[in-house]
């Protein structure tokens, strides 16, 4: 009886120790290192920090400057680097690097993929190319998180960028092959539906790192902004909104509005700004640039009021980070902002009531204070452990198949 009664113990511990082993996992995500303009790149970099501590080996292929892997946060960085095509026009020339970016992402996997299998690739964004010959050639299990359905979402870009929407369309159609789809909001869940024929599908939210994003009170009657000087953001919109702030004694405005290069169409709005930040000098700041994390953490503490006048937002990262330090946030009601924001912030259908809401929050701190900490509870619910905890159980769901 009691020899019977060890061998089950060990086996049962032996079976636990299988179950318990590191998943390797692959990320593919062109953007990632910091400081980026990029959401995806943003949620990709703290993905894998969060399953390197939660016992995962994790290797993130990504588009780095210098050619040498290394270790940040016990995640494995493969720098593929950046080839600089000869061709004209901002969009062209991204749109060609993707390609020359994920033809070395198939390499590289492959070497990696040669010392111990994979478990899983990840892949994030626009870029699955990379994944589903892996997937052809290696039979390897392969997850895409949609940050967004990138054919919709190209009709509210730039004339510019508007010109590869048959492009997107077809790279994007790979998506049909891969195992299992993340969809960040219930909105393009149900988009995503519709247009792909994927068989596991769950919706998995972005996260927010409530520690690092964290409380603060109101201290500056300031409106905040963070996001690309694109049409998809609500660019257009900005000289109004300048005005409606300017209105407001005391009030300031930040944007920070990185971009490269600057779509024909969208420079005529840039200038605009421009003349209102020399009219109303020390009132409005401008920044262009990519910024760290810390950086960014200190604007969200020195606003009163978080702003996204989006036309197109399938989650809003800068939304749950405002949130989570205590702002309420006005935006427009398109994609997975409502569900986002719930009662915890100001989700409009036009530009009036946007407008009106900045003024009457700017003149109201009493109410600012009490739905930013409504909305600091609700950001809980975001918090990357959670987050990271469905996606591994999902990995394992894949897995299981």
């Amino acid at each position: 009886m009691n020899f019977f009664h060890s061998l089950n113990k060990e086996i049962s511990i032996f079976f636990n120790s299988l179950s318990e082993q590191k998943l390797k996992i692959a990320i593919i995500s062109y953007y990632f290192e910091p400081p980026t303009i990029s959401g995806v790149g943003i949620h990709s970099r703290l993905l894998a920090k969060f399953l390197a501590e939660n016992n995962c080996e994790v290797h993130v292929f990504c588009s780095n400057t210098d050619y040498e892997s290394y270790k940040r946060e016990k995640v494995i960085v493969h720098n593929i680097g950046r080839t600089l095509p000869n061709v004209n026009g901002s969009s062209s020339k991204k749109r060609l690097e993707y390609f020359l970016f994920e033809s070395e992402v198939v390499k590289a996997v492959i070497r990696e993929n040669s010392k111990k299998e994979f478990d899983i690739i990840h892949t994030h964004g626009s870029l699955t190319k990379a994944a589903f010959i892996l997937k052809k050639i290696c039979g390897l299990k392969w997850i895409h998180t949609f940050h967004a359905i990138e054919r919709i979402r190209i009709r509210k870009l730039s004339k510019e960028e508007k010109h590869f929407e048959d492009l997107i369309t077809w790279g994007e159609s790979t998506v049909n092959y891969c195992d299992g789809a993340i969809y960040v909001s219930d909105p393009i869940h149900i988009q995503g539906r519709k247009l792909y024929q994927i068989k596991k599908n769950i919706v998995i939210p972005n996260g927010v790192d409530t520690a690092f994003f964290n409380y603060s009170p109101i201290r500056k009657k300031n409106v905040l902004f963070i996001g690309r000087f694109s049409k998809e953001k609500g660019i257009e919109l900005f000289p109004e909104i300048i005005e409606r702030v300017m209105n407001v004694e005391g009030a300031t405005i930040t944007l920070m509005t990185p971009y490269n290069v600057l779509p024909k169409d969208l420079e005529k709005i840039h200038d605009n700004i421009r003349l209102y930040e020399r009219k109303f000098k020390g009132r409005i700041r401008i920044i262009t640039k990519p910024m760290e994390q810390d950086y960014i953490a200190d604007l969200y503490k020195n606003c009163q009021v978080y702003i996204q006048p989006s036309k197109y937002e399938s989650f809003g990262l800068c939304i749950i980070e405002a949130m989570s330090t205590g702002r309420p946030v006005v935006a427009f009601s398109v994609g997975g902002i409502p569900e986002l924001i719930g009662d915890c912030g100001f989700v409009v259908n036009d530009k009036e009531s946007f407008l009106s809401k900045i003024e009457e929050l700017l003149n109201n701190r009493d109410l600012c204070q009490r739905i930013g900490e409504k909305a600091r509870t609700r950001a809980e619910i975001f918090k990357w452990d959670i987050i990271t905890k469905k996606t591994i159980d999902f990995y394992k769901v894949i897995l299981n198949e």
